[in-house]
């Protein structure tokens, strides 16, 4: 009886071992494939794909920018800002031209991933695709797409840019949401769920759909139809799938970090043999700057073509279709010679794209006229809108600081950003029902941590104080409607400070800042906005623009300065955010981290993979230049 169990179970043993064997073969054999087919027409991919990014940075954007513009005078507008984005909405001409703009940028992308598709397809087939081919065909689908019954595609999108479907689109992954109201969420813990929660629930809808869009590409299927082969195809096999794609999509990324490291090696090999030990190091520095935007444009365009192919090779699998098989083909000289010329071609073009704006992280003259601007005084490494705060502004190199006035009960204006003291000191307690007599026993320091315990919410007096001589001051007012005079009071307490040279009136109403222009002159006025649409930035009672970061661009930046106004730029507190605050030449950096900014737009540093890299192949940290 032991015997029959001992057996049994190294019967069972051994089934699970094959199990498992097979298993991981499968997925050897599936990588092999995904691989095979990206891999299979690459000089094509590369040469479609400047073609359509060229097209869109030379044609398509500019077009759209120009549409957009348009759209304040549609809506009876000079100007579209939060206070009147709504105008476009009671205008039936506006409208038509906003869903006209967003079903045109939605083709754009929509247009890459059929491309992507069809290209990957033509790898399964095992056959060979030519540039023109591709477009011809990526065309013919892609206004297939305008069909009543194909147009609700077009509702993923928005579901894609918040997923990591958004990595199947180079210009999709260019989407963000908003720093500042990503910090709103992560600063309430019920928003942050909520948001989690939809985050979660628009991975699933779009998971459901995975097989959708090769379905929905090769054959002629209705947007419904698509879903519901998906849905059939996904059937008792969701949690293989799934498991399946997190697992291709990790060794891609383990694939092209060693490619990474490969062609690092091979440029500090190049650059040992042909140049002196003395200028390793910072020859290395300067050709790895230039290379590394076109390593990532072209890491980007295979990422979004490999997942692309992981959706195709798995709707043929699960739809039991027969790959064609293998056929060697012929070595022809004709045809070596002109995939070698367009390969060129495409070389060349992606290396002045990579020296474009639209090449997001590439490297550029930092302009040395950005100020720093430290948000809410300095909101990082002291209570918001404190002294304290201030004064390590001050401390860290920041040139400006902006803060926020309110006005109590009393009529005393303090420093504060919300119109309850709850989050800040703990007291629920309405800005306009306090008193200053209340106000200055609130604690705005332990919050933040008991090294601050002391700490007051200041009076503008006191800030101005602390500031005078030592930084300049964007002082923004904040109208709850409960205050009295709160312009002509503020101006009055900066002129008996002495300092209107060194202030500045800011807001998110224009209607403050033309009673300030119109009260003091000579001090210069900022309108806040979190988008700004307009064809003149020329009004006459505005000194300056600050935008937040996501509708920031160098273009406006350019045609705010042609009209003598300055831009200024909230709120960055990441790499990527301030590098594109730099990128587009504004005249201030708004930030809760001055010294991260500082550090990010420094010449010593500021790159972290390069310096990595250059410390791991010339460990010689005398020689450091970049």
């Amino acid at each position: 009886m032991d015997h029959e169990m001992t057996g049994s179970s190294l019967q069972y043993q051994k089934s699970g071992k094959e199990c498992g064997f097979s298993a991981v073969n499968n997925m050897r054999h599936g990588i092999r494939n995904v691989f095979g087919i990206v891999l299979r027409n690459w000089s094509t991919l590369l040469c479609f794909e400047m073609i359509y990014r060229w097209f869109g940075f030379v044609f398509l954007f500019p077009f759209v920018r120009f549409l957009v513009s348009l759209l304040p005078s549609l809506a009876g507008e000079t100007y579209l800002g939060q206070e009147n984005i709504w105008a476009v909405f009671r205008h039936p001409a506006a409208i038509l031209l906003l869903l006209a703009v967003l079903l045109l940028a939605g083709f754009y992308i929509y247009f890459e991933i059929i491309a992507l598709i069809l290209y990957s397809n033509k790898g399964w087939q095992r056959t060979t695709v030519s540039v023109w081919g591709l477009w011809k065909e990526t065309v013919r689908k892609a206004l297939s797409f305008f069909s009543l019954r194909r147009l609700p595609v077009f509702l993923l999108l928005p579901l894609m840019m918040l997923s990591v479907f958004a990595l199947t689109s180079g210009y999709l992954r260019m989407f963000q949401i908003p720093e500042f109201i990503l910090e709103f969420m992560i600063g309430d813990p019920i928003l942050l769920w909520v948001f989690v929660f939809v985050i979660v629930i628009l991975h699933v809808i779009l998971f459901f759909y995975l097989l959708g869009f090769p379905s929905l590409i090769l054959n002629k299927n209705t947007f419904l139809q698509s879903f519901k082969e998906s849905l059939s195809l996904l059937r008792g096999k969701k949690l293989k799938i799934l498991v399946r794609f997190a697992a291709y999509v990790v060794l891609f990324q383990l694939f092209m970090a060693a490619a990474a490291f490969l062609a690092a090696g091979i440029l500090a090999g190049s650059v040992r043999l042909f140049h002196p030990p003395s200028d390793w190091r910072s020859v290395f520095q300067f050709y790895f700057l230039k290379w590394e935007s076109v390593w990532q444009i072209a890491a980007g365009v295979f990422l979004s073509v490999f997942l692309c192919t992981v959706m195709v090779v798995f709707y043929h699998q699960y739809r039991n279709d027969i790959r064609p098989a293998c056929v060697k083909s012929q070595w022809s000289f004709r045809h070596f010679g002109i995939r070698l010329f367009f390969t060129l071609i495409t070389v060349i073009a992606l290396l002045i794209f990579s020296e474009t704006e639209i090449a997001a992280q590439t490297w550029y003259p930092k302009p040395s006229h950005t100020i720093f601007v430290a948000h809410r005084a300095g909101a990082t490494f002291a209570p918001e809108n404190t002294v304290a705060a201030l004064n390590q502004s001050i401390k860290d190199g920041a040139d400006m600081a902006e803060i926020d006035v309110q006005q109590l009960k009393d009529g005393t204006l303090i420093v504060m950003h919300d119109t309850n003291f709850k989050r800040t000191t703990g007291t629920d307690l309405n800005v306009w029902d306090a008193d200053y007599e209340t106000v200055r026993e609130l604690d705005a320091g332990s919050g933040y941590s008991y090294e601050y315990s002391k700490e007051r919410v200041p009076t503008l007096k006191e800030m101005l104080t602390a500031a005078k001589d030592n930084i300049q001051l964007m002082i923004e007012l904040k109208s709850t409607g409960h205050e009295k005079e709160l312009v002509r009071q503020t101006l009055d307490e900066i002129c008996e400070a002495g300092m209107q040279d060194q202030c500045m009136i800011a807001s998110m109403s224009l209607d403050l800042l033309k009673e300030a222009k119109e009260l003091r002159p000579e001090i210069k006025t900022v309108y806040i906005s979190v988008l700004l649409l307009s064809r003149q930035y020329d009004l006459d009672y505005l000194d300056a623009y600050s935008i937040e970061t996501t509708s920031l661009s160098a273009g406006l930046v350019g045609q705010a300065h042609y009209q003598n106004k300055q831009v200024y730029a909230w709120t960055a507190n990441s790499e990527r955010s301030i590098q594109k605050i730099l990128r587009s030449r504004a005249d201030g950096l708004v930030t809760d981290n001055i010294p991260l900014a500082k550090y990010e737009a420094g010449d010593i540093g500021w790159n972290f993979i390069l310096n990595q890299a250059a410390d791991f192949f010339f460990p010689d940290p005398s020689a450091q230049i970049f």
